[in-house]
């Protein structure tokens, strides 16, 4: 257990540093950003700490040793559960008694319930036998948490897609996510990439909408999407005014032309960053482009998102140049995540077990008692002080 513990330390300790410094990124993100940190980034792989062959070795040392500490466990819970009764009643007594002190321990122990059994000349009081079985169910769940946590680590088939608002992606096995909308900033002004999207699964069940941002993923079917990185890119909509029918055209990069006739046409130059000299606002965004209007070309003019521009009876309205980059999951077994969080329930259960529902075992007869069982040395001392008397029990 003390190796285990050690293991277990160590594995906290790189999911610390997981946590502190991003994971999965291109190697050129860490050489920009942790330019001193680099060289150590990596050769030990920190960029993806997941992976990294040590720390797929630490997980697998502490998967044996816990199995091995799971397996003494259940070995010594089924050993002391045998005959139990009847060994605590066979044990000499360890504190002397008389028979009003007997007739005292039995009210007590029967006022917590005990179970009181008659084995030759002595009586056995006894509760809570399943509590023996609290400490193994900690460290199986232990056990269970790492083996689940690795196949949800380790299983699901990672995809990376980009998808605008307002359209909708379709993957290999018909499953659809569309995205609603994309925001790079929260409610504060703080910059938060979040997106709305809703999952359709083949057989036509849907979820959503449903907001994602980096760290809070949605979860359906056995797909899990997160909000994973945001691109920019040419994006307008096309309006009829004439019959008012529209259409929207994306992914517009430079060189990019919509045309009308031989005669009207719009060109993409570029979608740019930019910062007023004069401080009077925040970084905004623009697009340039150059228009031919009844044969003519236009010089090259900026347009801001939601501003338009009207060229023969089509009138084009510039939108956000921004769509975010989603990372699906895909889990092989369904259950993966649902069996980790069956596993915490385990755990709770276990402690609860252990902290509130310890065995008690005590024999007793005319001569004496003798406290058995695990933990026993509280229930003793606890004995003593009610056999005593008040005043020594306060004492």
């Amino acid at each position: 257990m003390r190796f285990a513990n050690i293991l277990l330390a160590l594995v906290a300790l790189l999911c610390g540093v997981s946590s502190l410094l991003p994971q999965g990124n291109e190697l050129a993100y860490y050489a920009q950003n942790y330019p001193r940190l680099y060289p150590l980034i990596y050769r030990a792989q920190l960029y993806d700490v997941f992976r990294s062959w040590y720390f797929i070795l630490l997980v697998a040392l502490l998967s044996l040793s816990m199995l091995a500490c799971t397996a003494s466990m259940l070995r010594r819970a089924l050993r002391s559960g045998r005959g139990a009764v009847e060994k605590a009643a066979a044990l000499p007594n360890a504190e002397a008694l008389d028979a009003a002190g007997l007739e005292k321990l039995r009210l007590y122990l029967a006022s917590i319930r005990c179970k009181e059994e008659k084995i030759g000349q002595s009586f056995v009081f006894h509760k809570n036998g399943f509590g023996r079985w609290g400490t193994f169910l900690i460290h199986l769940s232990i056990l269970l948490t790492i083996a689940f946590g690795a196949m949800a680590l380790y299983l699901p088939q990672v995809t990376d897609r980009s998808c605008w608002p307002g359209e909708t992606l379709t993957l290999e096995d018909g499953t659809q996510i569309a995205v609603d909308s994309f925001s790079m900033y929260n409610a504060e002004g703080q910059l938060d990439y979040a997106s709305v999207i809703r999952i359709t699964l083949p057989d036509g069940r849907s979820a959503g909408p449903q907001e994602i941002r980096v760290n809070y993923p949605m979860t359906f079917g056995k797909y899990k999407v997160f909000q994973w990185s945001y691109g920019a890119g040419g994006a307008v909509s096309a309006r009829s005014l004439s019959t008012g029918g529209t259409d929207r055209f994306t992914s517009l990069d430079s060189g990019s032309v919509l045309s009308i006739d031989e005669k009207n046409l719009i060109e993409f130059l570029g979608v740019y960053e930019a910062t007023p000299t004069d401080g009077s606002e925040e970084k905004f965004v623009f697009y340039q482009v150059r228009t031919v209007r009844d044969g003519v070309y236009e010089d090259a003019a900026e347009y801001r998102p939601g501003e338009s521009v009207t060229l023969g009876d089509v009138e084009f309205t510039f939108l956000d140049p921004y769509y975010p980059g989603l990372r699906i999951k895909t889990l092989p077994v369904r259950a993966a995540n649902s069996l980790l969080e069956a596993a915490f329930v385990l755990m709770l259960v276990g402690l609860f077990i252990c902290f509130y529902l310890q065995p008690v075992l005590v024999k007793a007869d005319e001569k004496g008692y003798t406290v058995a069982g695990p933990r026993a040395e509280k229930l003793r001392l606890e004995l003593r002080g009610r056999l005593a008397g008040e005043k020594e029990a306060q004492t």
